[in-house]
């Protein structure tokens, strides 16, 4: 899934804007660079004791596998996490040496095995027996054993040699974290993965991260799904037991465990040959982390990486270049930057890059009978004009007969009522008809919500009664500690401050 996120959201994973799906594509991708393969390996010298005529020591040394697996880098100075299992095994290197050199010196058939065997012949079998562990005072053998283990990162190019690693901690069974550490060479930037806090009841959905082989471009890391089943429960479901089984047989213990919910690491693969495969929890990780005094942790690399998948995975081809170019000026040989560099530069500009795709234009207007659809507007403002210039004057009449003036002057009571109410007035943007309770005005007109003060007409002298003006001013009312408030001597609506024209009937406030 395109996620980090998102991530993110990594997610954000939701981070990196991606649709939702139990097994979304792009879900791993913050976590296959930091995919790493574990080879152990012991290295056992020993001494054979003969003194059957004169004392002789025969002295060999010989190279065995102890294991392959599968881990994960967690801090960018080259901390890694795998199982126990994989770099500490059960089997004893100093038998396999006995049963090595003595089948060379005596030229006796011994299996080159990790099994004590014994011989026909009296007196060596005495001999063999004695060879094997532990060492005592009658012991005709004499063995130290060394554990070499490499990690192979995911790097392009790959290091054909890897990198040592110091065994930091082990834990008391084969499943438990085991903790390296390896030097990078004086690049303490190696990717790293986003290691989870708990193991919850709500992750169900997760994807087995193992390297089968040493990780190249053409052999990248193996990802399995696979389902919690109940959820959290670090069992999985009936049907694809055999399919987990499989791919921890494909030196796929120590693998990581990613919750695909939130891109990040919530479990390791653990077992081992003859032993069950289990989960082991982000819990137990963390814990063995803690006594090897050490701390989960993310490098530049990887907060520029994910900055990159988000561009990425949003088909932002042309936008995630540069920072996939950023990514790779970090650590030049940042496996899954390098891979998708290419395919971001191939798809940059094209058709296929997000950025470029236009978006589609509104569906016209349908016409009815070839009449465009504007006359029928312009009809209907009419129509709304018209009805208020009708409504206007009839309203005013009835607000005159019933509002109880003696002699054309409004009581002062109600003059001051009007004073005390507050202006709320509603401004309409320019280009509007200012027709009351509709959207829009006539010139940035406000139409106000208050009940206008009523007028008489002016007498024919020039004197006008007392609360009235002439037609033409407007009528202003007012009284101390109050704003004075105006009105429309035409239809006698009340005028916004600082309006030119009345926004019920469009008269000029200082018209003649």
């Amino acid at each position: 899934m395109p996620r980090l996120a998102v991530l993110a959201g990594l997610g954000a994973l939701g981070m990196l804007g991606m649709p939702m799906h139990p097994h979304p594509s792009g879900s791993t991708d913050r976590v296959t660079p930091g995919a790493v393969r574990v080879e152990s390996e012991s290295h056992v010298s020993i001494t054979l004791f003969d003194d059957r005529s004169k004392l002789q020591q025969v002295v060999r040394e010989y190279d065995t596998d102890l294991a392959k697996g599968s881990g994960f880098t967690v801090t960018p100075d080259g901390v890694i996490v795998t199982a126990t299992s994989v770099v500490q095994s059960d089997l004893d290197v100093r038998v396999y040496a006995a049963n090595r050199v003595f089948a060379e010196y005596f030229k006796v058939k011994v299996p080159a095995d990790f099994e004590r065997h014994t011989l026909d012949d009296p007196d060596l079998n005495i001999r063999l027996q004695a060879c094997y562990p532990p060492r005592t005072q009658n012991s005709t053998c004499n063995a130290t054993v060394t554990t070499k283990v490499t990690v192979f990162p995911y790097l392009d190019p790959p290091l054909p040699q890897g990198l040592k690693a110091e065994v930091l901690t082990t834990g008391d069974s084969p499943a438990a974290p085991a903790v390296l550490k390896v030097d990078p060479g004086g690049k303490d930037n190696l990717p790293t993965v986003p290691l989870g806090t708990t193991l919850t009841a709500t992750v169900e959905s997760v994807d087995i991260m193992g390297l089968p082989q040493r990780p190249t471009p053409k052999a990248p890391p193996k990802l399995d799904t696979a389902h919690f089943d109940p959820p959290g429960s670090r069992s999985f479901k009936e049907a694809e037991r055999a399919k987990v089984e499989k791919a921890a047989a494909a030196d796929g213990i120590g693998a990581a465990i990613i919750d695909d919910g939130k891109s990040e690491v919530v479990a390791l693969l653990a077992g081992g040959p003859g032993l069950p495969t289990t989960v082991t929890p982000v819990e137990d990780i963390r814990s063995a982390m803690v006594a090897a005094g050490v701390s989960p942790r993310r490098g530049p690399v990887d907060v520029v990486y994910e900055n990159a998948l988000a561009s990425y995975h949003n088909k932002l081809y042309a936008a995630a270049v540069p920072v996939l170019q950023q990514v790779l000026t970090l650590r030049q040989d940042h496996a899954v930057a390098l891979n998708y560099l290419k395919v971001a530069r191939s798809k940059a500009g094209t058709a296929e890059d997000a950025a470029t795709q236009k978006k589609s234009a509104p569906p016209a207007a349908k016409q009815s009978n070839g009449v465009s659809p504007w006359i029928w507007v312009a009809g209907g403002v009419v129509l709304a004009g018209a009805a208020v210039g009708i409504a206007v004057p009839i309203l005013l009449k009835r607000r005159r007969a019933g509002n109880g003036t003696v002699g054309g002057e409004p009581p002062m009571e109600n003059a001051a009522l009007v004073t005390s109410w507050p202006a709320q007035t509603e401004m309409f943007p320019p280009g509007g008809m200012g027709v009351p309770g509709v959207p829009g005005g006539m010139g940035g007109i406000g139409v106000t919500s208050q009940p206008p003060v009523p007028h008489q007409p002016p007498p024919s002298d020039l004197s006008p009664p007392r609360g009235q003006a002439h037609v033409g001013q407007p009528i202003q009312v007012g009284q101390m500690g109050h704003p004075q408030v105006k009105f429309c001597t035409q239809c006698g609506m009340r005028l916004g401050h600082g309006h030119r024209f009345c926004g019920f009937c469009g008269h000029p406030t200082d018209a003649p």
